[in-house]
């Protein structure tokens, strides 16, 4: 398994490192061709420089062989000269002079066509030896003869000055990446104090200090940025954190009173001989809150799945109609015993697409919060239409259900679908609720892409609707 820096500080100093390294490996080879491509050009002038002296310095002798005058040698320029490889062509391709330094060697073969006859003809040969040399050509006239004079330097030279130009920049190039290395750990250091005083901050927070916040300094930047998503989920665990403390609350005041019920009508029956008629009563009202706190534990256990995410709908299309009748049937024995009527009002037949479960539990949910606080003799009525398209034209479901009860004042409305809240606690105790229906059936409207809502009814009682997507 390959070692890896435990650090981020040293992960970043390496990478620094490793970039520079690259770029200055490429700084040198691009150094390296400028460096090699000016000795060429410096090269390359100074032949056709000695091209034009040995054009002055040649004649012919009274035999016809072609020669170098004799001050050729007292020329300043040749000892130079005599470093040079040269030879003298016809157009046919006889040799007419060849310098000692070939020794009979022939400097590029048989002319080309046209060699040397525009300018100055450059190229790089090896010649049979096995020396590398920059040959130049060029057509000179002497006494209306055309000659081809070939000249060349051994690159040697130029290999030799590129070496010790890449032998320096290589020797400082540990000097280099060891500066580079302790300046990119500087700067990374520098560049993550931030997140470490940020590390150091979130480890002091805790549950009870849930409030406090991480200083944001600059928050353009990444690290402004991480700071606000860091308040915001403090933000986000310090609301779950309090809903969770009264959850807890409400859970165990609600567990406590059917629990101190039934202790009480079980101590009241062990103090004195009953009749069975009697113990059959005590036996009654003891299941009687047995089922109260089964039906609690249930919805407390939909309401925690829901809340993990673990509840998956399966959606049909439906007439939302059909529902709304179906949930009538259900709850209307309860408005029997308090001789209550429900009325449904349809203005059309319009569809949805849901979860036909979760749909008709929040429905009967809304009925069964109308009936339980509405008056005996009262009636509910259900208000069916299609809602008015918005901007985008999306249609929707509208159900509203109006009751006669006493009412929700307007500084509760808001907070009567939170979870156990009661806004008459000994009202509510007494027809027998938990407080969690409102809660589930806003949940079951929610996950559906609905909302649902509360306002006043004139003179008495409150409209609960439930406004849905249309399929």
């Amino acid at each position: 398994m390959r070692s890896r820096p435990t650090y981020i500080r040293d992960r970043l100093t390496l990478w620094y490192v490793g970039i520079f390294g690259i770029v200055l490996a490429i700084y040198i080879c691009f150094a390296c061709a400028l460096e090699y491509r000016q000795l060429g050009d410096q090269l390359h002038h100074a032949e056709i420089e000695d091209i034009e002296t040995v054009e002055a310095l040649l004649y012919f002798a009274p035999d016809g062989r072609l020669l170098l005058q004799d001050d050729y040698h007292s020329h300043p320029e040749s000892k130079l000269l005599l470093d040079r490889y040269m030879e003298v062509l016809s157009p046919d391709g006889q040799v007419l002079f060849r310098n000692d330094r070939l020794h009979g060697m022939d400097l590029g073969g048989a002319p080309a066509l046209r060699e040397g006859a525009v300018g100055y003809k450059s190229a790089e040969i090896r010649l049979p030896d096995g020396t590398s040399v920059l040959a130049i050509s060029h057509v000179h006239l002497l006494l209306g003869k055309p000659l081809l004079i070939r000249l060349a330097y051994s690159t040697e030279a130029i290999r030799r000055s590129l070496l010790e130009f890449v032998g320096l920049l290589l020797l400082a190039m540990p000097a280099a990446l060891i500066a580079a290395g302790f300046a990119g750990f500087r700067v990374a250091g520098k560049a993550l104090n931030p997140l470490e005083q940020m590390a150091r901050q979130t480890e002091q927070i805790t549950a009870r200090r849930l409030n406090e916040r991480i200083p944001v300094d600059n928050p353009k930047d990444e690290f402004g940025h991480m700071a606000r998503v860091l308040n915001g989920l403090l933000t986000r665990l310090g609301e779950s954190f309090e809903k969770l403390q009264h959850f807890t609350s409400d859970v165990s005041h609600e567990l406590r009173t059917p629990l101190a019920a039934m202790r009480s009508v079980g101590e009241v029956g062990l103090q004195a001989d009953h009749s069975s008629e009697k113990y059959r009563d005590i036996i009654g009202s003891m299941l009687e809150e047995v089922a109260r706190l089964t039906a609690m534990i249930d919805t407390l256990l939909t309401i925690a799945h829901a809340d993990s995410g673990e509840v998956k709908l399966h959606r049909t299309v439906f007439p939302l109609n059909d529902l709304v009748h179906e949930s009538v049937a259900i709850v209307g024995v309860l408005a029997e015993d308090k001789k209550q009527i429900i009325l449904v009002a349809e203005q059309s037949r319009i569809s949805v697409s849901a979860d036909r479960n979760f749909l008709r539990m929040a429905v009967i949910n809304l009925l069964d919060n109308a009936v339980k606080y509405s008056p005996p003799g009262s009636t509910i009525r259900l208000r069916l239409s299609d809602g008015n398209p918005n901007s985008d034209r999306t249609r929707f479901a509208e159900l509203a259900i109006e009751d006669e009860g006493p009412g929700i004042p307007d500084d509760k409305a808001s907070r009567v679908f939170d979870r156990f809240y009661r806004v008459d606690e000994g009202r509510a105790r007494d027809a027998g609720g938990a407080g969690l229906g409102l809660a589930i059936a806003k949940w079951a409207v929610e996950a559906h892409g609905g909302t649902v809502g509360v306002m006043p009814r004139s003179p008495n009682g409150s409209i609960f609707s439930i406004r849905l997507p249309a399929a």
